[in-house]
């Protein structure tokens, strides 16, 4: 069951850049064991409340509460290409006070990265940084895991390894909030999804049930109301 309190909570949130306004007055939270679904169009502004969400952006208006860690995931990897997998999960590690050998060993192998430990990041494929930025993002156990488009680049062993890693989020209690055009991949999962339309929260729904197919169709229905 979620948790009463929100863990993540934003208000009126607006976000400029120069003259161009990508986020207009959105107000969002979610509580521990919410698996949030963003949809919406390149340009429709998920990409930005992640980021704000996660405390990489200021909003221009409006507020962010946080009450626990977060984690994210991002096109940027955030990694160190001259490091191994297992020395940038260390460097990262430090930082959070949680670079324990057997945590770092135990991150690997739930990523499927095991064997590759001891390789540097930049003999590795997209679909292997991106697991690896997952395990980062891991690192401290966030209460929040925030994702933009985590399935890129995964081919199906890979995906199929991060979905366990979200669903092991959710039997924990934990909140995830995934932006994502690969919908038939995580729909069976979230609890919600909220429809980016030209950076406004054109709605927030509970799934209930729908697959990708309905989702999209309610998402063109807001679009074309917008």
């Amino acid at each position: 069951m979620p948790s009463a309190d929100p863990t993540l909570l934003a208000e009126g949130v607006s976000r400029r850049f120069g003259h161009r306004l990508v986020l207009r007055e959105v107000s969002i939270e979610v509580s521990g064991g919410d698996f949030l679904m963003l949809v919406g169009h390149n340009g429709a502004g998920k990409t930005t409340l992640i980021r704000v969400l996660a405390g990489l952006l200021k909003p221009t208006k409006g507020t962010v509460h946080r009450t626990g860690a977060i984690g994210m995931v991002a096109h940027n990897s955030m990694l160190y290409d001259a490091l191994t997998a297992r020395e940038n999960l260390a460097f990262y590690g430090r930082l959070y006070g949680k670079d324990d050998p057997a945590l770092i060993q135990g991150l690997l192998e739930k990523i499927g990265l095991a064997p590759h430990g001891d390789r540097r990041v930049a003999t590795f494929s997209r679909g292997m940084v991106q697991r690896l930025s997952i395990a980062r993002a891991l690192l401290p156990d966030p209460e929040v895991l925030l994702l933009d488009e985590p399935l890129t680049g995964l081919d199906e062993a890979a995906a199929v390894i991060v979905r366990d890693v979200l669903i092991d989020l959710k039997a924990r209690n934990r909140a995830v909030v995934v932006a994502t055009h690969q919908l038939a991949e995580v729909v069976d999962l979230a609890s919600s999804v909220g429809f980016m339309v030209d950076g406004r929260l054109a709605g927030l729904e509970a799934v209930a049930g729908r697959d990708a197919m309905s989702v999209m169709a309610r998402y063109r229905e807001l679009a074309a109301d917008a």
